[in-house]
């Protein structure tokens, strides 16, 4: 049996309970000495390091459910249910309260990791793609890893200058085998090229507004990459007057999507 659905893989986005038990002392941060976790339905399972993971951070309930569900996702239990967490011992800690804490949870079924496949995608070979997601099939899924490989995935297209590259994944769940494939649809746009450069602030010492126009000559007209802005911000950084403080400016792209330009402003600080 197959199910399709939406996939959400970021990590604190998990559901949570709208009701709160009366144990959690209030919404604010609390510091976890140590924490409990049991999962009704695995009792002999041993989810210490996923607990010993998370102690001696501070964290809201819902924060904490949040990391527990995305830690869970992590090791292939995607449906893990998250009962709100259980506060004991509370007591101040600093400017904040620390507590231990118990949470209990119903894993579900393991499941392992099966195909990615993609649709919209004409500028890569597949295997260029699939080679983006640090996971193999068969192995236990890992929600962190997929999410990884989307980040991975949309900084190749940006290097060859796709800054408005969309990646949106939805998964395929296999109850009989245990198996969720996931299918990446990838919304390519349009390569943009370097467009103009402008200065925003004082100039910092005569001629650099000059300087820095003609060295971006370099560069404009070429295919927009993060990258090479970046170097080139670091091989043309403006010069400061002697014994001032050194200048770092902040680069602002803003898109010409009709023209397919990404000018760029540079803001002196």
């Amino acid at each position: 049996m197959r199910i399709a659905m939406s996939m959400v893989l970021c990590a604190g986005l998990a559901a949570v309970s709208a009701a709160q038990d009366a144990a959690k002392p209030s919404d604010a941060a609390v510091h976890v000495r140590k924490l409990t976790l049991t999962a009704t339905d695995l009792p002999n399972a041993d989810w210490r390091p996923i607990a010993a993971s998370l102690e001696g951070s501070s964290f809201s309930a819902e924060d904490l459910e949040d990391r527990i569900q995305q830690k869970l996702r992590d090791q292939g239990y995607y449906f893990a249910h998250i009962e709100n967490p259980q506060f004991a011992n509370t007591r101040p800690d600093g400017s904040a309260n620390s507590a231990d804490v118990s949470v209990a949870f119903e894993a579900g079924n393991q499941y392992a990791m099966g195909e990615i496949t993609f649709k919209g995608a004409t500028q890569f070979k597949k295997e260029l793609l699939r080679s983006q997601f640090p996971i193999t099939a068969g192995s236990v899924f890992n929600a962190s890893t997929i999410s990884a490989g989307l980040e991975n995935l949309k900084s190749m297209y940006e290097a060859q200058g796709f800054a408005d590259v969309g990646a949106v994944p939805a998964i395929a769940v296999n109850e009989e085998h245990r198996v969720i494939d996931v299918t990446v649809e990838v919304e390519e746009g349009y390569p943009y090229l370097f467009g103009q450069l402008t200065l925003d602030g004082a100039e910092p010492m005569p001629g650099e507004d000059k300087r820095l126009l003609t060295a971006w000559k370099e560069v404009e007209g070429k295919r927009y990459n993060p990258e090479v802005l970046k170097k080139w911000l670091a091989a043309n950084a403006p010069k400061s007057p002697k014994d001032a403080p050194p200048i770092h400016p902040h680069a602002e792209g803003i898109a010409d999507t009709a023209a397919h330009l990404m000018n760029v402003r540079l803001r002196f600080q």
